[in-house]
Order: structure tokens, then C-alpha cells, then sequence
């Protein structure tokens, strides 16, 4: 008995575009990230979702919303697969983060798994917090096909944990896209095996905005 894990991204929000540290800020989406939305609708229509969970941040609660669109199912919000809190980092430019805060925004761009900022999580608390939020949401659909609706950072984590790595291989995950989508599949055993990873087969032609920002991506994802 197979169950399916679906991981999708959330569309571009303001953040993406406004060039600062996102976090748990609750940023609503973009035009572009409308436009996503619709791809993303038609790109999921005929994926069996039985379940589908997401963030409680609008861009990802609306997200799950498009991917539900022709499935009418309940979108089950859970705080488990929210964004990493980034304390002090939430709002700031990415470009003065460097300046207000060298040390921790050097663990970013190069010691990923060490990051963690004095008021927010740190790295590792967002790698268990979301995995398991995951096995859970597997564990009680066993059989079934289930959807995960969440945040660059902690799909991130959430891939390198479903890849049996330690969060200290994270640099070797590759970062989402937005609406970008990874699929795994679970055992008998809940033993996951992965299918895809950041399909974005839907947007080709109107691809997101944030993977392509110097100051979003960390040093080992280069």
C-alpha cells in the first residue's frame, strides 16, 4: 500500500519582490503569483488529492486553495508547515541583512544548519518541527494521497529529512521554486522514496521570481 506525499510551494508573495527576509510574515501574493495560482489549478486538477494540509500564512492558505480548486476537499491548516520564524531578520532588505547582522547572516550563506537568530528558530527546530509535521499527516492518510502546502526554508528541511540526510547535508537540497512541486512516495513502513523534486512544469513560461535572487539563496545551493 502506497501513500502519495505531495509538496508544493506557495505562488511569488511581496516579499519575494520586495527583496526582504519573509519569515512569518504574513505577505499576501503577487499579481504574478495570481497567475501562478491559476497554472497551478489546472496543473493539479486531476492529482487524486485525499487531504490537504497547509501553512496558516495567506500565501501558502492560498495556494492549497488553487491546488484544491477542482477537488472541493477541506484545507487543513497546520502551524507545523509555517515558514522559519526569522526574528530580528523578518522585514530587513536582504542586502542590509549583511551589514545589521554579519555573523548570523554569514551561518545563512554559509553554515546553513547552524542558522538561528537571537528573537526567531534556528534551523534545527524548523527541520523537526516540519518533519515531523509531515510523518504525522502521512501516518494517519496511510494509502492515501496527501498534499503539504508550505515555505521555501521548510520544504527545504523537509527534503532533506525525506532524503534520510542529517540537517547538517541540508547545502546539498536545492531550494523550491514558487508552486514548484515534490513528490514522494511512502511504504508499508512509512519508508518515503523520492519521485520528483521542484517540478515547475506549469509556470516554464512565467517562471518565479524569488530562487533567482542573489541574497535568497545560501552559498552551498549556488
Amino acid at each position: 500500500m502506497v501513500t502519495k506525499l505531495y509538496l508544493i510551494r506557495h505562488c511569488e508573495a511581496l516579499g519575494n519582490i520586495n527583496d526582504t527576509f519573509q519569515g512569518s510574515i504574513d505577505e499576501d501574493i503577487t499579481d504574478k503569483g495570481q497567475r501562478q495560482l491559476d497554472k497551478l489549478a489546472e496543473r493539479c486538477k486531476n492529482i487524486p488529492f485525499d487531504v490537504i494540509y497547509s501553512s496558516p500564512l495567506i500565501r501558502a492558505v492560498k495556494t492549497a486553495q488553487a491546488a484544491d480548486r477542482y477537488h472541493g476537499l477541506e484545507i487543513i491548516v497546520d502551524p507545523a508547515f509555517s515558514e522559519i520564524n526569522g526574528g530580528e531578520f523578518e522585514g530587513v532588505k536582504w542586502g542590509e541583512l549583511p551589514v545589521l547582522f554579519p555573523d548570523t547572516y554569514n551561518k545563512w550563506r554559509n553554515d546553513f544548519a547552524k542558522f538561528a537568530t537571537e528573537k526567531g528558530e534556528s534551523m534545527t527546530e524548523v527541520y523537526r518541527r516540519v518533519s515531523l509535521g509531515a510523518m504525522k499527516a502521512v501516518s494517519e492518510n496511510k494509502g492515501r494521497t496527501v498534499l503539504i502546502v508550505s515555505h521555501g526554508c521548510a520544504i527545504r528541511n523537509l527534503c532533506c529529512y525525506l532524503r534520510g540526510l542529517p540537517l547538517e547535508k541540508i547545502g546539498g537540497c536545492e531550494w523550491v521554486d514558487n508552486t514548484g512541486i515534490c513528490c514522494y512516495d511512502f511504504d508499508d513502513d512509512l519508508k518515503p522514496v523520492e519521485i520528483f523534486v521542484n517540478d515547475c512544469a506549469h509556470i516554464m513560461n512565467d517562471p518565479s521570481t524569488a530562487p533567482h535572487k542573489l541574497f535568497w539563496r545560501n552559498k552551498n545551493s549556488e
